[in-house]
């Protein structure tokens, strides 16, 4: 009966322990999931992401890859006159206008990420294209650099750069 006592006692004593264990275990995983889930980005991430997005195809990832408040710049800091490809926008309805006329004024035959870089929230990135310009069938190809400001995680400030004389020449 003692020893029937004792392997009863010595069980609950190790299930107590066995359960303190798991409990422990389980608020680590808890903790370590919520801190990775509040780990912050870098610039250079969400850099990638937008690009990763852009190159999928996922309109509402790029579009999510935007601040609320963010301000894209084509080429240069510009009121644009109707549908121009080039100029400043603004806030998520700006992003939607600048894919639509990137989607109206080319037809991408390539595209591609040579590097990103960042430090902090900023981020720069830059590649080579090639673009049919749909009013011309011409040909445009050109080097291209991007500037990004990140706030809260997402891209505050879209600083596009391209060779514009040779769009220029391609819409003519």
């Amino acid at each position: 009966m003692k020893r029937k006592l004792l392997v009863i006692v010595t069980l609950h004593l190790f299930a107590g322990h066995a359960h303190q264990i798991m409990a422990q275990a389980n608020h680590q995983k808890t903790k370590s999931t919520s801190m990775e889930t509040t780990t912050k980005k870098t610039g250079k991430q969400v850099v990638q992401e937008f690009f990763t997005a852009f190159g999928n195809g996922d309109l509402p990832g790029v579009i999510n890859s935007f601040h609320d408040s963010c301000k894209i710049v084509g080429i240069r800091e510009a009121e644009r006159a109707g549908n121009s490809l080039y100029g400043t926008y603004d806030g998520k309805d700006g992003i939607k206008a600048f894919l639509s006329n990137l989607g109206a004024t080319f037809d991408t035959k390539a595209f591609s990420v040579q590097r990103i870089a960042g430090e902090g929230d900023i981020a720069f990135a830059h590649g080579k294209f090639t673009h049919i310009v749909k009013s011309t069938g011409k040909s445009f190809s050109s080097d291209w650099a991007l500037v990004c400001v990140i706030k809260d995680q997402k891209i505050l400030e879209y600083h596009f750069y391209e060779d514009s004389q040779k769009f220029a020449e391609a819409s003519r």
